[in-house]
């Protein structure tokens, strides 16, 4: 079980994300949009497609909320694709070309994978033992590890290092595997034989897989009278993937109940629309639980969450509402691929939300939900995002 936030840590991580003034905000916006007006940046921010608080009686911006405007708002994102281009384009026509060709084969690919984490120089005092978690692939029918490190089966799957402090000096925790990944498409089904279910892909996960007022209404609303489960399913990947956009997403840990946020705000970012894709269907009675790891696209790689769901005739199979519909092809295959299919370049690290990471963290985590930037802590408390970097890449 995650330990909670105190209401101080809490505010503290608010006021790193909420960092940015009226007048650095503007001069972002008028970066990329120099006729934009003060009238208009005032209804933005009114509407909340400028993310902003009102803290202490002064209204901050979220740090990365100029540019998430260019998401957010359509006639912004118009503004934005005509004089600028689509920063995906590239990744759509990798996936133009790749998609139809796993439809029916599986992809395999092998991945030489190196992860750092760099605390900051005096962080904690000198000759202090830090504390380290970092990232490592977990067993499942998508991956299998050609490292000699074995893969962890626990909810997040970690190595464990020890460091001391050096006075002045930055201290690099650093692993490296190798791991072959696989496509899988709905047309496979070859595992659904041995494959099950508990209860726990079925119930609620306080504080964010929650059945709340918001959930029921929005349910009704997409599911109606359907029963069949595959169905309801793709209902809700549909409804998610034609009305909430992807935004650059403030830490999970400073918001009370991601599903909820993401229906009011109609945005959200990879992990944001899987949970309220996971929430939705938990509540419609299909079994979901939670996948999370690396995308390694060429040229878009980064940390992604992703999900299974659980459907009587086909088992676990992989959803990727953040990907959504590839709206590209008029080939069904393709178009929903990322409805019961997933692609080759994933790393999955993470099968559940909210876990105990082994040995357990004494402190508060700086990520409540996830794990995949990994986690660091001394005996005096708990080392936060904005003290430490990591990084990854792939040997070529």
């Amino acid at each position: 079980m995650i330990q909670p936030l105190s209401d101080e840590e809490k505010r503290r991580r608010i006021l790193l994300d909420f960092c940015n003034d009226y007048s650095l905000t503007v001069k972002q916006i008028r970066q990329i949009m120099p006729e934009a007006t003060d009238r208009q940046i005032a209804e933005w921010t009114q509407r909340q497609e400028l993310e902003n608080l009102d803290i202490d009686g002064s209204i901050r911006y979220f740090r990365r909320a100029a540019r998430n405007l260019f998401r957010i708002n359509r006639e912004a994102r118009e503004y934005y694709l005509d004089k600028y281009g689509d920063d995906k384009a590239a990744r759509t026509k990798f996936l133009a070309e790749y998609l139809p060709q796993i439809v029916n084969e599986a992809d395999r690919r092998e991945f030489r994978f190196h992860f750092s984490l760099t605390v900051a120089p005096d962080t904690v005092p000198d000759g202090e033992t830090i504390r380290c978690w970092l990232p490592r692939p977990v067993e499942c029918k998508y991956q299998y590890s050609k490292s000699a490190q074995s893969m962890n089966i626990s909810t997040h799957s970690s190595l464990y290092i020890e460091k001391r402090a050096t006075a002045g000096m930055p201290t690099i925790f650093d692993t490296y595997f190798e791991v072959e990944t696989r496509s899988f498409h709905r047309n496979d089904r070859h595992s659904a034989v041995d494959e099950c279910f508990t209860s726990a892909d079925l119930i609620e996960e306080a504080p964010h897989i929650v059945f709340t007022d918001d959930i029921k209404r929005l349910s009704a609303k997409i599911v109606g009278g359907e029963h069949d489960k595959q169905t309801i399913a793709r209902k809700i990947f549909c409804w998610i993937s034609d009305n909430i956009v992807w935004a650059a997403a403030r830490e999970y840990s400073t918001i009370d109940n991601i599903p909820s946020y993401v229906i009011r705000y109609k945005h959200g970012d990879c992990g944001q629309s899987t949970l309220l894709f996971m929430t939705l269907c938990r509540y419609n009675g299909i079994p979901a639980r939670w996948l999370s790891g690396f995308m390694l696209h060429p040229g878009y790689e980064n940390i992604h969450d992703w999900c299974e769901i659980f459907l009587d005739g086909y088992g676990w199979m992989p959803v990727d509402v953040s990907f959504g519909i590839q709206r590209y092809s008029s080939d069904d295959d393709v178009r929903y691929f990322y409805f019961m299919g997933i692609d080759s370049f994933r790393i999955v690290v993470n099968r559940g939300i909210s876990g105990v990471l082994q040995p357990e963290k004494i402190f508060p985590r700086s990520e409540t939900v996830d794990f995949q930037r990994g986690e660091v802590e001394w005996r005096g408390g708990n080392i936060y995002f904005d003290k430490f970097d990591y990084n990854f890449y792939i040997d070529k």
